[in-house]
């Protein structure tokens, strides 16, 4: 891996009909994309990983180029741009790809956005379930995170999102035009969907939650609802961290069926999906939800409120409650805990719709359109 910048050679140096194009792959930190798209890519094109982070992914890069850390993605973003319209002045590069609109003050350059959610729809999602009063709230959000959304979006030749659901807002919020906008679905990896055959025989109901403790992943009213009802016999487990865990431990204090992990790592991670069978996902809204698939294919029913892409990625495997009723989602919880064989039919037909969800399609759709974006 190479910490210096050196021109590449020149593009089209084709394999199998392939151009070989020189690219900047930008980002903050280190996404869940970067580690699956950059290994491949990085073998059939001359790639420039551009960060801020201190993770690298394993892929052999032309260079890599880290920037400084920022409070704020305006100026992370400006800081990590400079970097990129270096590349492109001195000729090292025939465009980027940019992960989460961080590419919103690149110039003169062609690139794609690989966008994982929207900021912009979260905002007004939540914006128009609260007093009008109180909206001001959102203004920071808004001007560091929704305004750089737009732009770069407008700015981009072409807009990679993983579901239907996200290609909607987008298109709507920044008024694109449809062939602007690609959908890519995320896939899963085969030790996700290896957890399914490793689950114990004799399991019973336990209850995962994981994600950030934060109002708009919607776990807080949910643990109130299920405290009321002490006669849910089954653990509640808990990983993740965030601005309200003083609360939900408040909760998990009182409640010996609660129990609060705080952040876990990658093989952790994957005991707890191992070791639960119902997966717990009261979210206001994502862009794809990849905690909610990497449960699918570890073999858990799923519970949800109904939201867009919650219905598309999970279709009819798992179990849907309207938009912010905790206790209709806690009901459900009742009813699955008490109905083992229930649990069992929702993991089995989850863990099928999972395995649909493939990586190396993804990689060979995200490639077909770099090439046909970037490489005339």
């Amino acid at each position: 891996m190479n910490s210096s910048v050196q021109p590449a050679p020149p593009a089209w140096a084709s394999s199998g009909g392939v151009p070989r194009l020189r690219l900047a792959w930008v980002e903050e930190w280190m996404s869940m994309l970067a580690r699956e798209m950059l290994p491949y890519l990085a073998q059939r094109h001359d790639i420039y990983y551009v960060t801020a982070g201190r993770e690298i992914p394993a892929a052999p890069f032309a260079g890599v180029l880290r920037a400084r850390r920022w409070r704020t993605m305006n100026l992370a973003g400006f800081e990590l741009a400079r970097r990129v319209n270096a590349l492109y002045r001195q000729r090292c590069i025939d465009g980027a790809l940019v992960w989460g609109s961080i590419g919103f003050a690149l110039t003169r350059m062609p690139f794609i956005n690989l966008e994982g959610t929207s900021v912009f729809a979260e905002i007004e999602l939540f914006a128009s379930r609260m007093p009008w009063h109180r909206r001001w709230h959102f203004l920071t959000g808004l001007i560091h995170y929704a305004l750089p959304e737009r732009v770069c979006n407008r700015r981009a030749r072409r807009t990679i999102v993983p579901s239907e659901a996200l290609r909607r807002d987008v298109l709507r919020l920044h008024r694109l035009s449809p062939e602007r906008v690609a959908v890519v679905p995320h896939g899963v990896e085969p030790q996700h969907l290896a957890l399914y055959r490793d689950k114990p025989a004799d399991l019973r109901p336990k209850l995962l939650f994981i994600g950030r403790l934060h109002f708009r992943k919607g776990l807080l009213p949910i643990l109130e609802a299920y405290a009321r009802r002490r006669d849910i016999d089954a653990e509640f487990l808990i990983a993740g961290d965030g601005p309200e865990r003083p609360q939900v431990e408040q909760i998990a204090a009182a409640d010996r069926r609660v129990r609060v992990l705080g952040q876990v790592d990658r093989q952790r991670l994957l005991l707890l999906l191992r070791d639960t069978n119902v997966f717990v996902f009261p979210t206001f809204y994502e862009g794809f939800g990849l905690a909610l698939t990497e449960a699918m294919a570890s073999g858990h029913a799923c519970l949800s409120y109904d939201i867009p892409v919650v219905r598309e990625v999970l279709d009819d495997t798992g179990v849907l409650v309207p938009l912010a009723d905790a206790a209709a989602l806690v009901d459900e919880v009742g009813k699955l805990v008490s109905r083992p064989e229930q649990i069992a039919d929702c993991a089995a037909r989850a863990h099928q719709r999972a395995a649909q969800f493939s990586w190396d399609e993804a990689r060979l759709a995200i490639e077909r359109i770099i090439c046909e974006t970037l490489g005339r």
